[in-house]
């Protein structure tokens, strides 16, 4: 089977990607039980479907994405010179999960915001994986994390880099770890690889004990189990339905 990979001529530099996918992504403004804020990431793969980390929007009474006017404004841009980011609407989101509870990955459709530039996944499959073939390979990363005193949320790129992949004790699926400092916001960030696809998503920071988050390592969980989630909802692109004849089509009873 091919890989969405082998569709993509040459490498892309990091400020290529951003100016082609930096649209994509979006910021995720919670409220939980108390009424406190938090905020996370999420990036469109498609047909108004997009992808966040599970943590950022489970068991929050308040969900919505953030839709600045440059966002509002470029499906009618022919260029990326429209530089005005003031906030423009919040967006009610209904996250959908996946089915393994321990698995970091939510979903959800927002058929407004279909004409947003689309994040291809990946083809690289967990067994598919070979750890050579990824380590010490360019990244980008695009997310939210909050910046002290700005007056708005603010997309933050990172060049990046792939350090290990490993497999955790704790949940299936591989993960990349990745040179970028671990900060609360990135989660449900895409992390982008070389060729224009998606090699996944920021999850956590990996820790032991209760030390601050930023000194755990950066984790990048592979495109299988997002995948999996966004058909399980229904939510596939039509690329990625065919691309993957069937394979991850919602399950039947």
């Amino acid at each position: 089977m091919q890989s969405k990979a082998e569709h993509v001529a040459e490498k892309q530099s990091a400020k290529e990607l951003y100016a082609e996918y930096s649209a994509a992504v979006l910021p995720v403004v919670v409220r939980d039980e108390n009424g406190d804020p938090g905020l996370g990431s999420a990036f469109h793969v498609g047909g108004g479907s997009f992808v966040t980390a599970r943590h950022v929007v489970e068991g929050k009474t308040d969900c919505s994405v953030e839709i600045d006017s440059f966002r509002h404004h470029r499906p009618l841009q022919e260029t990326a010179h429209f530089q005005k980011y003031d906030r423009f609407e919040l967006v009610t989101l209904q996250p959908l999960f996946h089915p393994d509870s321990n698995i970091d990955v939510a979903v959800f459709s927002v058929p407004s915001l279909s004409d947003l530039p689309q994040i291809p996944l990946g083809g690289h499959l967990d067994d598919w994986i070979n750890d050579d073939q990824f380590v010490l390979n360019e990244v980008l990363v695009l997310g939210f994390p909050p910046i002290p005193l700005a007056e708005s949320n603010i997309l933050v790129a990172a060049r990046s880099q792939i350090n290990a992949v490993v497999d955790l004790t704790v949940v299936k699926h591989v993960h990349f770890v990745v040179s970028t400092m671990a900060r609360g916001g990135f989660s449900g960030g895409v992390v982008l690889s070389e060729w224009g696809v998606a090699m996944g998503m920021v999850t956590s920071s990996l820790l032991k004990s209760d030390v601050p988050e930023e000194l755990g390592y950066m984790t990048v969980l592979s495109v299988e189990p997002i995948l999996e989630c966004l058909g399980e909802h229904g939510l596939l692109s039509p690329e990625d339905a065919e691309l993957w004849d069937g394979l991850f089509d919602r399950k039947r009873s």
